[in-house]
């Protein structure tokens, strides 16, 4: 029986977090999903969840082993509205998008569970 695929989300606020867990753990049911805390450490996480896709604001480029990234562009608070934007990067694959959704996420997801798992 193949491994269920992992899903690692280290963003900031908390609330898109868990608001994204949600959505992906509804369309994904047979996903693992972690959502680090603000002050847990992502590098450890990566060695511990050991995920297949992460999502997060900050990349370090450390990880070790084949994982494909979504990062998000950190929200301003302002006078206006502006659109959240996204770096996508899965097994040579890579794109930005200035309106990041949870299709973008999902989509990312599904390349990386057909490489990886």
């Amino acid at each position: 029986m193949p491994e269920a695929p992992r899903v690692l989300i280290a963003i900031a606020p908390s609330m898109y977090a868990e608001v994204l867990a949600f959505s992906i753990r509804q369309h994904r049911p047979e996903v693992e999903v972690s959502v680090l805390g603000p002050f847990e450490g992502l590098e450890d996480a990566l060695l511990s969840v050991r995920p297949h896709l992460v999502v997060a604001n900050l990349v370090r480029g450390t990880a070790s082993g084949e994982i494909f990234w979504v990062k998000l562009d950190e929200p301003r608070a302002g006078e206006k509205l502006e659109l959240l934007g996204a770096d996508i990067s899965a097994d040579g694959y890579s794109r930005s998008v200035s309106n990041v959704t949870t299709a973008h996420v999902l989509g990312a997801l599904d390349r990386a569970e057909e490489k990886l798992v």
